[in-house]
């Protein structure tokens, strides 16, 4: 019988104090349910499911858009305070890593928040949003936050944003049709950077997209990096996917499209639950993935990730 997976969850949220009932930028719950509200405003929440799910390494964020929404004006202070309560999280618990939030589409003040949580503050990655203002990351204003992921050799989740027309989607659909609006916003901000120069520009810039942006491989294959002769050919481009789940259906897709190495174990908790190991295993085995593939999959992409500054730093010596 072979070893238990190496579960490493990289989406997770978690919101800090002042983000909570009573706190100075205290949200409403909104759309979520009580319990979702309770479980991402409480770290022994994940803590403890994820433990008894025999997940490994949960990675939390706390997006700009959860804060100030997906338009207007972005208050730095607030997002320094959460990436210090962040720090203070991940050095407490050792289950825990986390990605510092800043707003990518500020230029410099972004970038200069990015700086001081990864360097000062330790953190291991960036969580960004797909778009704010109209604006996706091959923008300009995104190339400050990007060379300081590249420079350290961070990873960067480009999370999903509410699409701008969501009360139509959801009035069509109901909330399956604002979860696809996001997923449309993320496979956007996916193609922007495709289509741009950055990711030769910036070799060291590792790109982790959500499975809500799936669609946008439709496009993607259509020709350019992603194009099926092209697809064949290694390195891969230091873009990836997260699962949002375990589905095997959909982990065939995203593996049989970016290959093993370029998929992450991923769920969106609170808003999903924790991955059970031992279904997780199942599902990846239906997918079609040999031991070697569901161990990339399930923690090894990840824990290779988030190691990469480390090597790097191992290398100038």
């Amino acid at each position: 019988m072979s070893a238990p997976l190496d579960i490493v969850d990289i989406h997770t949220h978690l919101w800090p104090p002042a983000w909570g009932p009573g706190g100075k930028f205290a949200k409403p719950a909104g759309g979520f349910s009580p319990e979702i509200y309770r479980k991402i405003t409480t770290p022994s929440a994940l803590v403890d499911e994820f433990k008894s799910a025999g997940v490994s390494l949960a990675v939390v964020t706390a997006t700009v858009e959860s804060l100030f929404g997906a338009e207007g004006p972005v208050d730095f202070t607030g997002i320094a305070e959460a990436n210090d309560w962040l720090a203070s999280l991940v050095a407490a618990e050792p289950s825990l890593a986390a990605f510092a939030v800043t707003d990518v589409f500020a230029g410099e003040e972004g970038a200069e928040e990015a700086e001081r949580a990864i360097v000062d503050l330790g953190l291991s990655g960036l969580v960004i949003d797909s778009s704010r203002n109209g604006k996706f990351l091959a923008d300009p204003s995104a190339r400050p936050t990007l060379e300081v992921a590249a420079r350290h050799r961070i990873p960067v989740f480009v999370h999903p944003v509410a699409h701008p027309n969501s009360e139509v989607l959801i009035a069509g659909a109901g909330m399956l049709g604002n979860s696809l609006g996001r997923g449309l916003m993320n496979g956007v901000a996916f193609l922007s950077i495709i289509q741009s120069s950055i990711l030769e520009e910036l070799p060291d810039l590792h790109l982790i997209f959500a499975t809500l942006g799936l669609g946008g491989i439709v496009q993607a294959a259509r020709g350019g990096i992603y194009g099926r002769t092209e697809r064949q050919k290694r390195p891969r481009p230091n873009i990836y996917f997260d699962t949002m789940g375990a589905d095997p259906a959909i982990v065939r897709t995203l593996t049989g499209f970016f290959g093993a190495d370029r998929v992450l174990a991923g769920t969106d908790w609170p808003i999903l639950p924790a991955l059970q190991a031992e279904s997780l295993a199942t599902s990846l085995a239906e997918a079609g993935l040999n031991d070697a593939e569901q161990r990339l999959v399930a923690g090894g992409n990840a824990r290779r990730l988030l190691a990469l500054r480390a090597a790097k730093a191992e290398a100038a010596e």
